[in-house]
């Protein structure tokens, strides 16, 4: 399989972006620790085969995209995260949900912080929505690049009508 790469500039900042024809695979903060790995892993040649990453992603960060059109490929991964994963793609666009919700949903209630371990994990991020899962009171939680790109993120997808406390709601 051949895989390919590019850098995509936002207002968030620089992220790596790797996919093949099966898919997207990879969306990390170019200085990731990942990086380098996966560059190693996969020797991926410049220029992305779906070149319709780039410009959904630029349509998500001005409010006219939800990234539903892009395919998603999960090249690795335990059972676990691969399982978060799949229902963390099941957030609607604007809403947000506890980390216990999320652990719930994947039927293990009792493994909220294996769960979060997971989403921290996200390969796919933005398109992988992690950034919608928030603690129970309704806090920002965490975030692997920081609350600040969290923040930013909700508010991107933000309308007004708030489901959590962060977005002004219960």
């Amino acid at each position: 399989m051949n895989y390919h790469y590019d850098i995509f500039l936002c207002e968030l900042g620089k992220f790596f972006v790797l996919d093949s024809l099966k898919g997207l695979h990879f969306c990390l903060q170019s200085s990731d620790s990942r990086v380098k790995k996966l560059k190693n892993k996969y020797q991926p040649q410049k220029g992305l085969v779906n070149k319709s990453i780039a410009k959904e992603l630029d349509l998500y960060f001005k409010k006219k995209s939800k990234l539903k059109k892009i395919k998603i490929s999960i090249l690795e991964g335990t059972v676990l995260q691969k399982e978060v994963w799949r229902h963390l793609t099941k957030i609607a666009y604007g809403k947000t949900i506890s980390y216990s919700d999320l652990a719930l949903k994947t039927n293990k209630p009792k493994a909220v912080r294996a769960v979060a371990s997971a989403i921290g994990k996200n390969p796919i991020a933005i398109v992988v929505p992690c950034h919608r899962v928030i603690s129970k009171d309704g806090s920002l939680g965490g975030y692997a690049w920081g609350l600040k790109m969290k923040a930013k993120l909700l508010d991107i997808e933000g309308s007004g009508m708030a489901d959590s406390t962060y977005r002004g709601g219960k």
